[in-house]
């Protein structure tokens, strides 16, 4: 959804990237329950345990967090923000990576498992260092 956004925004406007950045700010909390600052601010151990509680656990809003940050990571990466955007693209990663764990094997959040294969293919384009990939890969993997 949010790459069409993007390819709708670039066809309208010249700066298809600031365009991103303001969709995001704009639809954060509608998607995520928190302002898109405060979603940046908070560390995904963080937001787990905000989140995940037995009994009261908020686990698409989780999903929507994890998700989020790595489109975040996205639009860091399109402005040249490589450092920004690897440690929003690892939080992301971590969340949803937790989720997979925990609930991979239940059919509600199968589409979750294609959603870690695209963030695979994507993570060379972050650049990280060689020794912080298999940390990395670790999470994405069922």
């Amino acid at each position: 959804m949010v790459e069409f956004c993007l390819r709708a925004a670039g066809l309208k406007k010249p700066d298809a990237v600031a365009d991103f950045e303001e969709f995001l700010e704009d639809n954060c909390e509608l998607l995520t329950g928190l302002p898109l600052q405060t979603l940046l601010d908070t560390g995904a151990q963080k937001l787990v345990a905000l989140l995940y509680h037995p009994g009261t656990a908020k686990l698409p809003q989780l999903v929507s967090c994890g998700a989020w940050l790595c489109e975040a990571a996205d639009a860091s990466l399109l402005s040249g923000r490589s450092s920004e955007a690897r440690h929003l693209f690892l939080q992301g990663a971590q969340i949803l990576g937790f989720m997979a764990s925990q609930h991979g094997h239940e059919d509600e959040f199968s589409p979750l498992h294609n959603h870690l294969k695209r963030l695979q293919e994507r993570l060379p384009d972050y650049q990280f260092r060689p020794e912080e990939e298999p940390k990395i890969l670790a999470f994405l993997s069922l």
